[in-house]
């Protein structure tokens, strides 16, 4: 249960060692991941030795102090981290990987269990794209019973016909031999109405993926809060 202010004990647990241990490896060690601050696992993720954890609290910290919510570390880029902890190059690609590592996980381990069957099965997936302040277009790769396979992201930037092509889109479905995919791309404006150039370039792709037999099943664009489906605006 919750107690004070909607603590668990768990949480108490750690708030306690924090005033009384000063090293993030130490109380990892001691309470374990799961009961982990962010603070302490981002220490340990940018350290290259144990050693140096102690060390990186700080730089945690800043980053932390950098972002509204914890989970908007995953949409920083490079120099953003950069600049807001003060890491080098390799510290900044460590806490990348870790990232990169922990989303294909939790795509790899949500896969099993989603089948697809409306739009709105797989828009939990494409939760990454939302507040992102650049266009990220993704693909959604499923088996032959409509189960999620997993998700890659195969350009960032404006959406354009001659920067997302069908290569780019069906390199991964041909690659994990997906039977089906989703497209998906983010609106930063948070308005999710289709432009001219989202249509082009979903038409485009029903045609390959036609020929290649391996069908676009929808294109959805996300916005902030909506989202739209193009099969079920008639685009396709």
């Amino acid at each position: 249960g919750c107690i004070e202010g909607g603590l668990t004990p768990q949480r108490l647990q750690w708030a306690d060692m924090a005033r009384s241990v000063s090293d993030p490896l130490t109380r990892i060690r001691q309470l374990g991941l799961t009961s982990a601050s962010a603070s302490d696992l981002l220490a340990v993720a940018i350290s290259r030795r144990a050693e140096d954890v102690a060390g990186s609290e700080d730089a945690a910290n800043r980053l932390l102090r950098s972002v509204k919510r914890v989970r908007d570390v995953v949409h920083l880029s490079a120099l953003e981290l950069n600049e807001a902890s003060g890491l080098d190059a390799f510290e900044v690609l460590r806490v990348q990987a870790a990232i990169e590592l922990g989303r294909k996980a939790g795509i790899a381990g949500r896969g099993d269990m989603i089948e697809v069957e409306t739009p709105e099965d797989v828009v939990d997936e494409l939760g990454v794209l939302v507040g992102l302040s650049q266009e990220r277009f993704m693909v959604v790769l499923l088996d032959a019973k409509n189960r999620v396979i997993r998700s890659d992201t195969v350009h960032i930037g404006t959406l354009t016909q001659s920067i997302v092509g069908p290569r780019e889109v069906f390199r991964p479905a041909v690659r994990d031999g997906a039977s089906q995919i989703i497209v998906a791309h983010n609106h930063p404006s948070g308005d999710p109405t289709p432009s001219p150039e989202d249509i082009q370039v979903t038409k485009r792709l029903v045609e390959v993926g036609k020929a290649l037999d391996i069908p676009v099943l929808d294109h959805l664009i996300i916005g902030e809060p909506n989202w739209v489906s193009l099969r079920r605006l008639g685009y396709f």
